[in-house]
């Protein structure tokens, strides 16, 4: 009688062993998918302010080298965007995996630039140019 006590004693174990990971199980992937979104979520935020801030950087430089002046700018991105251009200003939506959006700003020099532009996801290469005879700047995608 002793060893088939030992038997069941073993069987109720496992059995409570294996709940509890089935338990675990279901309450931390749902957890863990969430966190992997929001992770995502935060580095296509970085990516694409990053990105912006190439943009700005380069506007600057034409705007402080004054008329004539041209730069190229590489850029790589995780998810296709549209930049809106203003005076002093680029912004961009970034969307989210819960569909929600969240709108970027980044500051610039120039004041005689306006636009969008349409990046799509993966390089992308763009010209900013102000020329000589010009009195706007203009940027297009390569």
């Amino acid at each position: 009688m002793l060893k088939e006590n030992n038997g069941q004693i073993s069987v109720e174990y496992l059995f409570i062993f294996a709940i509890t990971l089935i338990l675990l199980t279901v309450f931390t992937l749902p957890l863990a998918n969430l966190a992997i979104e929001k992770t995502t979520d935060i580095s296509d935020t970085i990516n694409v302010k990053s990105q912006l801030y190439k943009i700005a950087d380069g506007i600057n430089q034409v705007y402080g080298e004054g008329q004539g002046a041209k730069q190229s700018v590489n850029l790589e991105l995780d998810q296709s965007i549209n930049v809106n251009i203003y005076k002093k200003h680029l912004s961009a939506g970034v969307k989210f995996n819960d569909h929600s959006s969240k709108l970027i700003k980044v500051n610039h020099d120039g004041d005689v630039i306006s636009g969008i532009l349409n990046l799509n996801k993966g390089k992308n290469t763009i010209v900013i140019e102000w020329p000589a005879e010009s009195e706007n700047i203009f940027i297009s995608k390569k």
